[in-house]
């Protein structure tokens, strides 16, 4: 007979044992599931913000890379106008993002506060990053030479604005000297990284060159893909296009330039790696507990079986054939499990607490990600199968006369 189908009817007979080692392996199969679904989710999720945040690629001025700007736009694109029709025209390109990054204070003519400003051109900028889903208060900037600038929550907390209220922006010029313009508060966001919040302005690139007086230069080109576009591929291209134009770029890609990110994926993959082998050990603990006892208790069947003729091998593969088909039985009762705790915790409306530099929380959501059922389907029947490995093995050499007369 087929040792699947023995085994299958060895594990019907004892229904006691087969619920306990099935219950086991399907919360054991669960919980790797559930886990590997949030963690993954929490990858893509940390990936889809990072590139909205900061492009799939970036073409900096080339001294950029390793130095550091002394002075305001020292690295700076000029005629960025025609970079970006160059970088544009590159039929993977689906946005080019002008943004120039400098320092200044705001005043509302009582207090000062120190700033991050940002300088960008709100039609691409709102409609390819995050810039207006951040909004909380008021409207996005409308037009690159409008008056108008935006703040961070933080920022306006500080300096004691809010929206229609007029501030004085003040910056140091490239050649050193001190410029001030006016502008309005249009609007409010909530910027993710709380530090950031409490510094962050943004200013349409026409109100930031006449603070900056550098018409035509920009800190950097950000760069939005198409979907399916090869990131490598296309930056090695638009780098000799735009040093062919004259340009004395770099094009970095987004993993080069996002180390939170990796910080944070490497931190994910230390906990999950941590946590899956703990759980895969009480798993084989359990399963090698219970099989001793399963070959403990049918020792004189055993020896019956070998008695007739039975190979040591055929009753090793009965054993193991018997470990798999618990295995897979409890990975589909697990899988079905994890569906329902999925559900009901995506239904819940949990929040999660801040990750670190975060100045909120994020709702919890775990996704269904074939791939960590697939592993977790894997990863349960070889834990089955060596659990019940050496059980087995002992069972098949037991002699034949010992066998029979265990009691």
């Amino acid at each position: 007979m087929n040792p699947f189908a023995l085994g299958w009817r060895n594990l019907v007979r004892q229904k006691r044992r087969t619920l306990l080692m099935g219950s086991v392996v399907a919360f054991g199969f669960a919980a790797f599931a559930l886990a590997g679904g949030f963690v993954f989710q929490s990858f893509e999720g940390l990936k889809e913000g990072t590139i909205r945040s900061i492009g799939h690629l970036q073409a900096v001025d080339r001294r950029a890379v390793s130095g550091t700007e002394q002075a305001t736009l020292e690295f700076g694109l000029k005629d960025a106008a025609r970079a970006r029709a160059v970088a544009a025209a590159d039929p993977a390109v689906e946005a080019v993002l002008p943004r120039v990054e400098f320092v200044g204070l705001a005043t509302n003519g009582t207090k000062s506060v120190p700033f991050l400003g940002l300088g960008v051109d709100p039609g691409p900028e709102s409609s390819a990053s995050l810039a207006r889903e951040l909004v909380v208060a008021g409207n996005y900037l409308s037009s690159p030479d409008a008056e108008e600038v935006v703040l961070g929550t933080g920022l306006a907390a500080a300096i004691g604005a809010k929206t229609g209220d007029r501030i004085t922006l003040m910056a140091t010029t490239p050649e050193g000297s001190l410029n001030a313009v006016d502008g309005v508060v249009t609007g409010l966001v909530d910027v993710l990284i709380k530090e950031l919040n409490d510094r962050y302005l943004a200013a349409g690139l026409g109100l930031v060159a006449r603070l900056l007086e550098t018409p035509g230069t920009v800190s950097k080109l950000v760069l939005y893909l198409r979907p399916g576009a090869d990131e490598a591929v296309v930056a090695a291209r638009l780098e000799g296009a735009l040093n062919a134009a004259g340009y004395s770029v770099a094009v970095r890609r987004w993993e080069d330039l996002a180390v939170f990110y990796r910080q944070v994926k490497l931190l994910y993959i230390g906990i999950f790696g941590f946590v899956g082998a703990v759980l895969i050990v009480i798993v084989i603990l359990s399963a090698a507990i219970v099989m001793t006892m399963s070959v403990t208790e049918r020792t004189r069947e055993i020896g019956t079986l070998r008695a007739i003729g039975t190979r040591p091998a055929r009753i090793q593969a009965m054993f193991l054939a018997e470990g798999a088909v618990l295995a897979v039985a409890g990975c589909l009762a697990g899988a079905l499990l994890a569906l329902v705790i999925r559900a009901v915790l995506n239904a819940s409306g949990l929040i999660l607490p801040p990750p670190p530099g975060a100045s909120h929380g994020i709702p919890l959501d775990v996704r269904l990600y074939p791939l960590a059922y697939a592993a977790g389907f894997v990863t349960m029947v070889a834990t089955m199968v060596a659990a019940s490995w050496f059980p087995s093995r002992r069972a098949s050499r037991t002699p034949i006369v010992e066998a029979l007369a265990h009691v």
